[in-house]
Order: structure tokens, then sequence, then C-alpha cells
């Protein structure tokens, strides 16, 4: 269960009001940079003068938590509830603990305390849903995850956490049912779930891997699109056309995200435009494919920029070949 145990404390965890205390405001300024060692250390020092401090023994659960004690992370978590019961982010990670230890009745109890301190909350929806899941209770998960869904603004994250508990809980439909709704709204949510450990737990199941194959965006209205062919074919030994694709973007200045994902049929690039880049018609060739959105350019920049581009990716091309031929 260390993987639910991760997934779900990072989900609940959040910042509570900063502590007045100038100590207890330095331990929840590690905890905020994961250093809890540190922030563990500075509290044992106020807990030995005030043992009973509630908001001392919530962050150094925290930080304990952060640092895999979660042993004495739960002594001091059930403590500070017991001082102090209306915390409502100490019952949520009690949960969480719950949730991962596989006690489910007490994760219900503590989920059901927070939602009495919050009854418009809408990450009680989740956190039940995912008790009920585990449990093995599909229906009644189910409709706590769509009342959550149907709480929460218009996004891609929550949608991606729903289906995260899928699949964790190994429901591999229902988890890609969700996570094509996440990429509808956000497609890199497809390339942080090749290496989430929760869709790992899916193993190669062919669902998801035929949905981690596929590039089903389509350019929203009015977008300008780009496109050109090069001599040289996609490929991900050595990935050359990429390759020159990431050095012309860098020659030119331009900003783009350097996590890049990639395919056997497909690598895509996103910054201020999205390139694609694969094979082309012929197979022997690749191709880019630039998109942007209508407001993001004039038509006078976008051809300038796309014309750059193109011509910068054809000469990395001819100097990734001339150190190719030089070596040989």
């Amino acid at each position: 269960m260390t993987v639910i145990f991760l997934l779900i404390v990072a989900l609940l965890w959040v910042s509570p009001a900063r502590a007045t205390n100038p100590t207890l405001a330095r331990a929840q300024e590690l905890i905020d940079a994961e250093r809890g060692t540190e922030a563990a250390a500075l509290l044992d020092k106020v807990l030995a003068k005030s043992p009973e401090d509630a908001e001392a023994l919530f962050l150094r659960s925290t930080a304990r938590f952060l640092e895999g004690d979660t042993l004495r992370g739960r002594w001091d978590l059930e403590k500070s509830l017991e001082l102090e019961g209306n915390r409502r982010q100490g019952w949520l990670n009690l949960g969480a603990l719950n949730l991962s230890e596989g006690r489910y009745d007490a994760a219900l109890q503590a989920f059901s305390k927070a939602r009495d301190l919050d009854v418009d909350a809408v990450d009680v929806e989740l956190n039940i849903g995912a008790v009920l899941l585990f449990q093995g209770k599909l229906e009644p998960a189910n409709e706590h995850f769509q009342h959550y869904l149907e709480k929460v603004e218009e996004g891609a994250e929550p949608y991606y956490l729903v289906a995260s508990n899928y699949a964790i809980a190994g429901y591999a439909a229902l988890a890609v049912e969700h996570l094509k709704a996440a990429v509808q709204r956000e497609e890199r949510y497809r390339l942080r779930a090749r290496t989430d450990p929760a869709f790992g737990s899916l193993g190669d199941h062919p669902a998801l891997m035929r949905f981690l194959d596929q590039d089903a965006y389509q350019p929203p209205p009015g977008a300008y699109t780009a496109g050109q062919d090069f001599a040289v074919p996609y490929e991900t030994d050595e990935n050359r056309l990429l390759s020159a694709v990431i050095d012309a973007l860098r020659e030119l200045g331009l900003n783009f995200d350097p996590r890049v994902e990639v395919t056997p049929q497909w690598a895509l690039v996103w910054g201020e435009m999205r390139i694609k880049v694969q094979a082309g018609a012929e197979g022997r060739q690749g191709r880019l494919e630039v998109t942007a959105p209508a407001e993001r350019f004039t038509p006078d920049q976008w051809r300038r920029r796309t014309t750059a581009l193109f011509d910068q990716v054809a000469r990395q091309l001819e100097r990734l070949a001339t150190r190719s031929g030089a070596s040989r």
C-alpha cells in the first residue's frame, strides 16, 4: 500500500494557516521545503517544553511522514487531534494514513470528521470514494467520484486524480476513461501518466497502452498550423530530427517545456508553439507539424516564427550530419 500512501498524502497535504509562533513558522517553512528531519528536530525542542502543543504535534507528524516515519507520525497526529479535534487537515491526513494501511473503516471515520468540519469542501467526496473503491464497493465509489467531479471547477487535475484512484485499485477501463477526460482538457497529463506509479500498477494493459500511443489533439478553431518535411526519418534510437528541433529552439532562444513526450510513432514538444515530430507520408522522411492558438501571434509573427524554426532545424540537421561524418 506504499504507492497509495504516497499518492494520497501528495493529494491531501496543504499548508495550514501560518503559525504565529516564529519557531513553528520556521518548522512550517522547512516542511514546505521537504526538509522533514530538520523540521522534526526543531519541533522536538518545542515539544520538550510544551508536550501538549497540538500545532507542534501536528507539524511534527507531517515532518515525520515526509521522512517515512509513519509509526511515530501517527502517534503525533492522533495526539494532536485528541488535543485539538477541529483541525480538518489533521483528519484528512489521518484518513489518508488509515487508507494506506488498509484500515478502511477508520479511514471513513476520519474523512467523515473532516467532512463535518467543512460540509462544502469538495475533497471529501474524492477521499471517501477512494476508501469505498478499495473496499470493493464500486457503485457507491463511482457516485462519490461523480459528485466530486460535478463540484470542482472544470479542469484536468480532478479527472486525473479520479483516474489515478481507479488505476491503483485495478479498474483499468474506468482509469483510462477518466484519464482520457483529463488529457482532453490538458494533454500533458498523458505524459504525466507515463511515469506515474499509479498507472504503472496497471502494467501493459492494452487499453492503457493504446491510449498512451494516441495523439488525438485537435487544434482549436482558428489556430495557426504549419508543417514541413525533412529528409531525415523519425526514429527513437538516435532521434536526430527531435534533437535538431530541441537544438533549434535553444538556438532561437524560444522557451519550451523540457518534458518531451516520446513514443515510437511521434514526439511532442510544448512551448509557445506545439511541435509534433513524426514520420512523413513516405516513411523515409520526418515531419514537423506546428500549431498555436490564434491569439498568441499576429499572422506576420507566426510566419516569421515558423520560417525561422524550420530553417534552424535544417541547419541543425546539417551540423549533426557533419559531426556524424567526421566521427567515422
